[in-house]
């Protein structure tokens, strides 16, 4: 071999090895990279679970009014994962019913469980104002269990045979 062969023989070999040295600089830096989008991808959806939502409250999105044909029942988010529930049940034209309680939100099962229930019976007169009240219970339990299709359960162990056809309501807006 002549001293030129020589020389560019070596000089493709020193190009071969910075070119192979340079590729899986890259390779490894591309991987790193990826890894730890990985990883702060999983850290973000993490901490966005421990945190609930953003940090609203998840019952923000049940709020409303719902009834099953005869009886309302409106829904409010009360604090960080609390429901607060009114519940309204005319009777005749002179009584109705109220029940309020709350209790905190499970997002697992979408329920909020409750044993501070008000029943209230109210008197009206012929314009539908209340003249007077009865106060017939107030630590009725039972549990509300939502559901994605906008509908809700209500099951009370006070009113349960009362309940037995109607635990289903569904979600309407008054204004439409």
């Amino acid at each position: 071999m002549n001293k030129v062969t020589k020389i560019i023989l070596s000089l493709t070999l020193i190009f071969t090895l910075a070119f192979s040295l340079v590729a899986c600089s890259a390779k490894n830096e591309n991987k790193n990279g990826a890894s730890t989008e990985a990883q702060s991808a999983e850290a973000a959806s993490t901490s966005e679970t421990e945190a609930g939502n953003d940090g609203q409250n998840y019952v923000m999105n049940f709020v409303g009014n719902y009834d099953n044909g005869g009886c309302y029942i409106f829904v409010e988010a009360e604090g960080a994962d609390g429901a607060k529930f009114t519940v309204t049940w005319p009777l005749t034209d002179f009584e109705s019913e109220t029940y309020t309680f709350s209790g905190t939100f499970e997002p697992d099962t979408l329920t909020v469980h409750y044993s501070n229930s008000t029943k209230i019976v109210n008197k009206l007169d012929a314009e539908g104002n209340v003249t007077g009240e009865n106060t017939e219970y107030t630590d009725g339990s039972g549990k509300i269990i939502f559901h994605e299709d906008g509908t809700l359960e209500w099951q009370d162990e006070n009113e349960a045979e009362r309940l037995v056809d109607n635990t289903t309501f569904t979600y309407f807006n008054p204004n439409e």
